[in-house]
């Protein structure tokens, strides 16, 4: 038996936490479901006991949300605190259940923010409310001086140039300090801060592969020599997020219509993952839906199989959601997540964009549920 826990540990009005109300019906209910079984009862007490000394550490009481997993094979509990809540959920199960962990995770995967005018740039990487400074640069650019007499328009016309070719240069150089941060990081996407027309030259000059991964542009003053961005960061990348998601979810409305580079359900979409064929993916919320992972070559159903149709090895149940989001994480695909009020935009819970729109080959298609739990 392993428990996991997921409680949100912040404070209300009164000093009061949410978790103790909120897990309070989680615990009445799994207590109904083992109210048959007095052994496996006494052992999810045990273990419950675990997770409420785990939130009640001080580790907890500094946390605003908790991860907290339970197995009788271990002495203490495995407490994972977070800087974000939790919806309150307790799970019993024969292994841990991570899909709230795995969602907080794509959330809060960083965005390489830029900061640029015509000579001074910084780079950030930041996730919502955060932003650590990554990177800087300072180009001695001339100001836009005039110059006067009878030679006006020829100097005029030196100066400006001179100046054009200071701030190209400078603006090659970031761009290079770009492509050097994004190699080295992992990021959802690029977010550029600054004045429009300065952005505009500038996105110009990136690589086309890094200048596809701009998600969102944002005017930003450089206010004096120590520009400020942290205070801004949650609202610049909770917008970039909204757009993503929004244009993304446009994109696969567009694909369903024409049948073109899409997959969508469960099933489909495994199999494009198996293929390496995906580029973004749009998962709802779970529903507790029971897949089947092969013992033998873990390969994923979304339906009951008894019995493996490519190794004949056994099959066990496990939760659907969880196994095709570390197929995901294994294949480095971007997962982005709407809410249950959206789901209905997403055709079977779970769709992904495709790079190509090749045939899906793969056996499973023509395996049916009803011969699948078989065996056949």
């Amino acid at each position: 038996m392993v428990v996991s826990c997921y409680a949100d540990t912040s404070v209300a009005e009164g000093f009061e936490t949410h978790w103790r109300v909120h897990l309070k019906a989680e615990t009445t209910r799994i207590r109904e479901l083992l109210a048959g079984e007095p052994e496996s009862l006494v052992e999810f007490e045990r273990q419950l006991e675990t997770i409420r000394q785990s939130i009640e550490s001080s580790e907890g009481r500094h946390a605003q949300g908790m991860a907290v997993f339970a197995t009788s094979s271990w002495d203490e509990a495995l407490a994972l605190p977070s800087d974000e809540p939790y919806e309150a959920q307790l799970v019993v199960d024969e292994e841990p259940y991570l899909v709230p962990l795995l969602v907080a995770n794509y959330r809060r995967r960083a965005y390489l923010v830029v900061l640029t005018d015509t000579h001074r740039g910084r780079l950030y990487a930041s996730i919502p409310g955060k932003a650590e400074l990554l990177d800087e640069l300072d180009e001695a650019v001339p100001g836009k001086n005039r110059s006067s007499g009878q030679r006006w328009g020829k100097q005029q016309a030196t100066i400006d140039r001179h100046r054009k070719d200071h701030i190209l240069h400078y603006q090659k150089e970031l761009s290079q300090h770009v492509e050097r941060a994004w190699a080295t990081g992992s990021y959802q996407g690029i977010i550029l801060l600054g004045e429009h027309e300065v952005l505009e030259n500038f996105r110009g000059l990136l690589p086309k592969r890094l200048g596809d991964r701009v998600v969102h542009e944002a005017p930003h003053a450089w206010a004096g020599n120590q520009p400020e961005i942290r205070d801004q960061v949650r609202e610049v990348v909770d917008a970039a997020i909204t757009g993503q998601q929004d244009r993304l979810l446009e994109e696969i409305g567009r694909r369903l219509q024409a049948g073109f580079a899409v997959a969508s359900g469960p099933q489909e979409v495994i199999v494009a993952l198996s293929n390496g064929q995906v580029l973004d993916m749009v998962v709802g919320p779970d529903l507790g839906e029971v897949g089947s992972l092969c013992s033998g070559c873990r390969s994923l159903f979304a339906f009951e199989v008894a019995t493996c149709p490519y190794c004949k090895a056994p099959c066990d149940k496990s939760n659907l959601w969880q196994e095709i989001l570390e197929q995901a994480v294994r294949h480095n695909v971007a997962v982005h997540f709407v809410s249950a009020e959206k789901r209905g935009v997403v055709p079977g819970g779970v769709t992904a964009l495709l790079a190509h729109d090749d045939p899906q080959w793969a056996p499973t298609a023509s395996i049916a549920p009803e011969t699948a739990e078989r065996g056949d």
